[in-house]
């Protein structure tokens, strides 16, 4: 029997129709350990995603947002403008927004127009974003993580490195302010 993961729109009808198509990469198991608090990998979910719909390239974009009352994706693409893309509520009201944008290139700066119950109008910048305007900009933009790691021998040989018995290092460090690109100029940080 072959074990084959099937996409999203082999089960769901996907509405094309529409500027942001209802879609998702949240399964029923990641909803219920999201609510439990024991899903382990929603940098994979939230955010914006690189990903091919119905042959078509964009983005998809989810954001936790329980108190909205609209959610939708601001940005250059649409001229930051707030009606042109609303995100969907998923119905089991975990407070997750989500949809997909066909054509959204990477590279393309963008935040979440958020509506909330009380009024209140925010545009928000993503938590769960890869790569960022620098300030005083503050918008998230569309990227990929797709370095090629090359860390082969490393990984083969670190359970001897690392193991519980060998000396220990512990370093914090600001990566933003570490190396910076202009060391007398405060207001630039490496990207």
């Amino acid at each position: 029997m072959e074990n084959s993961i099937k996409r999203y729109e082999d089960v769901h009808f996907v509405d094309a129709s529409k500027p942001v198509w209802n879609y998702s990469l949240f399964t029923d198991a990641d909803i219920r350990n999201f609510q439990a608090g024991t899903n382990y990998r929603c940098y994979e979910l939230f955010g914006s995603h690189r990903v091919t719909v119905l042959g078509r390239q964009g983005y998809y974009f989810a954001v936790w947002a329980p108190n909205a009352t609209a959610v939708s994706v601001i940005g250059n693409f649409n001229d930051w403008q707030p009606e042109q893309h609303p995100l969907f509520v998923r119905l089991e009201r975990s407070g997750i927004w989500e949809g997909f944008i066909p054509d959204v290139p990477t590279g393309e700066s963008y935040k979440y127009h958020i509506k909330s119950v009380n009024g209140a109008v925010l545009d928000k910048g993503d938590p769960y974003s890869y790569f960022w305007e620098m300030r005083p900009k503050t918008a998230s933009i569309t990227w990929e993580l797709d370095y090629p790691w090359r860390d082969e021998h490393w990984m083969a040989t670190r359970k001897t490195h690392n193991s519980l018995e060998a000396p220990w290092s512990i370093y914090e460090v600001h990566l933003a302010s570490w190396m910076r690109p202009d060391p007398f100029a405060e207001e630039r940080y490496n990207t």
